[in-house]
């Protein structure tokens, strides 16, 4: 007995073990990152080929910020608050539209319904390239060209957001809508008194994958928007594409691009599991 508890504490050390080296390997990059925003450009790459890079942060953070303040080409910081008014404006919008559409096909019976539901799904299987150019039309006629409304309402009704509310949606006992039926409650206030505080958790998940999917959206921003509204991935591309590309200024705008991803999955961390969890598929 004594043996076998000793095996399984063993096996996992291991395992925890290899799941910390996993995360250390998956983190390094991003920890470069980091360090190589608060370095001159001519330490970044100081080691030759096949050394390690420098591990130690340095001390030219501001300096780099204010180089990248002061490029012409491109303004990065309001890119930088274009991308957060998109992102949070959009996640609102679409959990608003993703949670209503996921109601209706979790809960109500409709013809059609189920046709419906595999044409949301296809859409998935569709690449966003091919999208591009009917979009584009759609947008330019409706007169939203280079606005913060066209990189937000073409995606407001997103398809996996959609599917992963409903999956969430069906794990709400009918019985409890009927019950709110039958004290008087309307449709709306089915979803907007019983269903929305039901599904919390699942609601903090879809919007870490919303945000996340807008603030790192590139193509179609680069497509609908110009200079003065960029986002933050269209401005980095900018950066890039000078002959001489200036690192130091590249890193501090990636390290800068990934600090409101992080602080929006840790403030949501335990609800994203939760949701994750409670948004699996049950059929």
């Amino acid at each position: 007995m004594h043996e076998k508890l000793e095996k399984e504490a063993l096996w996992q050390f291991g395992g925890y073990g290899f799941l910390v080296a996993v995360t250390m390997v998956m983190m390094f990059p991003i920890y470069w990152v980091v360090v190589a925003s608060t370095l001159p450009q001519s330490a970044i790459f100081a080691g030759g080929a096949g050394e390690l890079p420098r591990l130690i942060p340095g001390s030219n953070f501001l300096t780099n910020a204010e180089a990248l303040a002061a490029r012409p080409e491109v303004d990065f910081y309001r890119s930088m608050l274009n991308s957060l008014v998109i992102a949070v404006v959009y996640t609102g919008l679409a959990l608003l539209f993703c949670s209503m559409g996921g109601f209706a096909l979790a809960k109500y019976d409709f013809k059609y319904k189920r046709a419906l539901f595999m044409g949301i799904l296809g859409t998935l299987l569709l690449p966003t390239n091919l999208l591009v150019i009917p979009l584009f039309l759609l947008v330019s006629n409706m007169g939203l060209s280079n606005s913060y409304w066209a990189v937000i309402l073409p995606w407001a009704a997103y398809p996996l957001g959609i599917f992963f509310m409903k999956q969430a949606m069906q794990s709400i006992p009918d019985s409890l809508l009927e019950a709110a039926r039958m004290d008087g409650a309307s449709e709306f206030q089915l979803y907007y008194r019983v269903v929305l505080p039901s599904m919390k958790s699942s609601l903090a998940a879809l919007a870490v994958i919303l945000f996340l999917f807008q603030w790192n959206l590139f193509l179609w921003p680069l497509v609908v928007l110009r200079e003065g509204k960029y986002t933050i991935p269209v401005a980095i591309s900018k950066i890039m594409s000078n002959d001489m590309i200036a690192y130091d200024q590249l890193m501090v705008a990636s390290a800068m691009a990934i600090v409101p991803m992080f602080v929006v999955f840790i403030l949501l961390q335990r609800h994203f599991v939760n949701g994750i969890l409670g948004g699996a598929v049950k059929e």
